[in-house]
């Protein structure tokens, strides 16, 4: 299994960090130039602009563009690998020893999912389906959970993602969270084992002084986040549903 780490190629403090952590895992970590927010231009074919307003309620940001096409070439290079199963991993993260061993422990379940969520920015209210060791637990998220730090993919939902999420029209932590439209099972760790707040200073530009006048996010931006988490709401339910209740 190859680990797809999201790297700008000025980082080097962040890569460095990254092979230390990956110096003694069996794990192979395979860096990727991240595309770099400032160089795109506008308008992109990847990019739907309207749409972005209308439901995130933000004037572009050209350094989110450059982490949602990171993470789309990310996938598409781990389509062209022998491997079942891809880590991607973005370059501001951090683990402990136990790392590898739970992916490992958790993929004695794979059948259960196709995205394995291994950080979050939320609680994310986790509803155990499995425990494994080390007190770990196999869940399913049932609401919110932001944060694209780390995540562990098959071949099918790298090949769904990136049909389902291009063109870009949310930010990738918030389109990343709505895998019921794609046809992909997805669970995640609980605790998660990748923290994504090791003391690097972000490199996704601050959007608050982006936002779009609150009567211009009342009219669109609130009744599609009604419609999501209802929609959220609605399949988690049914897929822990069936998560409990299926034995594979």
């Amino acid at each position: 299994m190859n680990a797809y780490i999201i790297n700008m190629p000025s980082a080097t403090e962040r890569k460095e960090h990254l092979e230390k952590l990956f110096l003694p895992l069996k794990t192979k970590a395979i860096f990727i130039d991240a595309v770099v927010g400032a160089d795109i231009k506008l308008p992109d074919p990847r990019y739907n602009e309207t749409l972005y307003q209308k439901a995130h309620g933000k004037k572009t940001n050209l350094s989110e563009l450059g982490c949602y096409f990171s993470h789309l070439k990310a996938l598409a290079t781990f389509l062209k690998d022998d491997n079942e199963h891809a880590l991607i991993l973005e370059d501001d993260i951090g683990f402990d020893s136990s790392f590898e061993s739970v992916i490992f422990e958790a993929l004695k379940h794979k059948k259960r999912f196709d995205l394995l969520r291994l950080s979050g920015l939320h609680n994310g209210n986790p509803i155990k389906i499995i425990q494994l060791g080390g007190g770990y637990k196999l869940c399913c998220n049932y609401t919110i959970q932001t944060g694209s730090g780390a995540y562990l993919v098959n071949k099918h939902a790298a090949s769904r993602m990136l049909k389902a999420l291009n063109p870009m029209w949310l930010p990738f932590d918030h389109a990343f969270d709505r895998e019921w439209l794609w046809g992909v099972k997805s669970m995640c760790l609980d605790p998660m084992p990748v923290n994504q707040n090791v003391g690097f200073p972000t490199m996704i530009n601050s959007t608050k002084e982006l936002k779009l006048p609150f009567f211009k996010r009342y009219i669109t931006v609130f009744p599609f986040r009604l419609y999501n988490e209802l929609s959220r709401v609605l399949f988690r339910t049914i897929s822990i549903l069936k998560q409990k209740t299926i034995s594979y």
